[in-house]
């Protein structure tokens, strides 16, 4: 009894800016990594026997998109001190890197794929530096260890468990399979949810 009310009460004293940070990446990059697996499976069916060609230069935009904008996001966010344009910038991104999956379903050529792949690509690039900035800022000191511990492990065990869900679902036939990508886009979109909740928090580091 003693042990989980000591449990308790750390959960209750647990750094919540990191919590809602977590649960953003799970439900933005946990929904992501799961797609991805089934991505070039899925596509195949729509691109058809040219698909490694159409992958390989959908995913040269993707990374070179986000290559293009990192830096100037940060030294976007650099330049205000409070962190209102990290959350907001954040928040932005989230949305559009779920918004390409929901015009999956409809894609009939590469050109359209090219198009979705832009559009994740710079979502990331508003996504990471300003996720990463704010976690960084708002970490507890000496607890460092621990609180990236309780992100992987949050990060890790929901995408497990979503990659199962999403493999069976996907498994049933090609309508399904259109649900899985359009659901995912939009469980991406809401870990937008997370961040709103970050700046409602007045407790925050960064907002200092």
């Amino acid at each position: 009894m003693g042990k989980l009310k000591k449990l308790v009460k750390n959960l209750k004293g647990f750094n919540k800016v990191v919590l809602f940070l977590s649960l953003s990446d799970v439900f933005s990059w946990g929904s992501f990594t799961i797609i991805s697996t089934f991505a070039g499976i899925y596509l195949a069916n729509k691109l058809g026997e040219d698909i490694l060609k159409f992958l390989g230069i959908g995913t040269s935009i993707y990374f070179f998109t986000r290559a293009l904008f990192q830096i100037p996001m940060g030294l976007l966010t650099d330049r205000y001190k409070k962190d209102k344009d990290e959350i907001l910038i954040l928040f932005v991104g989230i949305i559009l890197m779920g918004i390409p999956f929901l015009f999956y379903p409809y894609i009939t050529n590469q050109y359209q794929y090219y198009v979705t792949q832009f559009v994740f690509g710079l979502g990331v690039s508003l996504n990471v530096t300003n996720w990463r900035k704010l976690f960084a800022i708002n970490i507890d000191p000496g607890k460092e260890g621990i609180q990236y511990g309780i992100y992987e492990t949050i990060m890790s065990t929901s995408t497990a468990i979503l990659s199962i869900v999403g493999g069976f679902i996907a498994n049933l036939g090609d309508l399904y399979f259109d649900t899985v990508m359009s659901v995912a886009g939009v469980i991406i979109m809401m870990g937008s949810i997370w961040v709103l909740l970050i700046y409602k928090y007045d407790g925050r580091r960064s907002k200092k």
